[in-house]
């Protein structure tokens, strides 16, 4: 039973960057139409900012919530419009992952040093974050069919493993995720590219007004006791070494990975 469960939550947390949030209002999911990603292949995949929406479903209720991934080089985020808070990560000239963790409606900021935990996990998958799913996950998935050629390139991966029938579609000159989903008996979730932007001024402008928050060292987060806003996200748990790293739409922290 245990190899089951693990489908889901090991390959997800470890394969696809899953949300930091999730939208807890019961919603009836809308029907999105895949955008043509690539229609502008001569401009760099590494420059863009990219909108998702994220839908689950366990045969009762429905729930959805967006993402919104950035790309600037060798720093990319994943921006969450419900809660306001956005996950960033820079990768090292020595290869290593640095975190930064935004609250965008109190504009501050919490930076991590690289190896060290977020979450009880120590980054170390650029491709993880830079494309919210890893290389190791795909990897392990069947090629099915390639539509599309050159600028519009797109593979279809697919692959039951254990009890979870996983489906990928990626976007080959743009190195987009155009489509995720994974469905065990009656619990599916699914992640659809809904838009993707490459103004290369807003992505400079989205960065550059994170750049101007008040920022403050994990390590030292421990000897300052007179910070309200601190104190406040200590309790909710978002920045607690052995927090999951899900929240609620009210920012209660949610134990034990992914939440259905």
């Amino acid at each position: 039973m245990k190899k089951t469960l693990i489908n889901i939550r090991t390959l997800l947390t470890t394969g696809l960057a899953l949300s930091a949030v999730t939208a807890i209002s019961v919603v009836t999911p809308p029907a999105f139409a895949a955008p043509q990603a690539n229609a502008q292949c001569a401009t760099t995949p590494s420059k863009l900012s990219a909108s998702y929406i994220l839908e689950s479903s366990n045969g009762v209720q429905s729930r959805n919530s967006e993402l919104v991934l950035y790309r600037n080089g060798k720093t990319v985020a994943h921006h969450y419009p419900q809660t306001q808070i956005t996950e960033s990560w820079y990768l090292s000239p020595n290869q290593q992952v640095k975190p930064t963790r935004f609250f965008d409606s109190a504009k501050r900021a919490i930076e991590y040093q690289p190896g060290e935990k977020v979450h009880g996990k120590t980054e170390t998958d650029w491709d993880y974050r830079n494309n919210l799913i890893s290389q190791a996950l795909l990897s392990q998935l069947d090629l099915v069919k390639e539509t599309g050629t050159g600028c519009e390139l797109t593979r279809h991966y697919s692959k039951i493993i254990g009890h979870t029938k996983i489906s990928v579609q990626w976007a080959v000159e743009q190195s987009l995720l155009l489509e995720y989903s994974w469905q065990q008996d009656n619990k599916k979730e699914i992640w659809t590219l809904t838009q993707v932007n490459h103004d290369a001024k807003e992505v400079d402008r989205f960065f550059e007004q994170r750049s101007q928050y008040q920022t403050t060292d994990f390590a030292d987060i421990g000897d300052d006791h007179s910070d309200p806003f601190l104190t406040k996200m200590v309790t909710l748990g978002f920045i607690e070494k052995g927090a999951s790293g899900f929240y609620d739409d009210k920012g209660n922290a949610l134990a034990g990975g992914h939440h259905h």
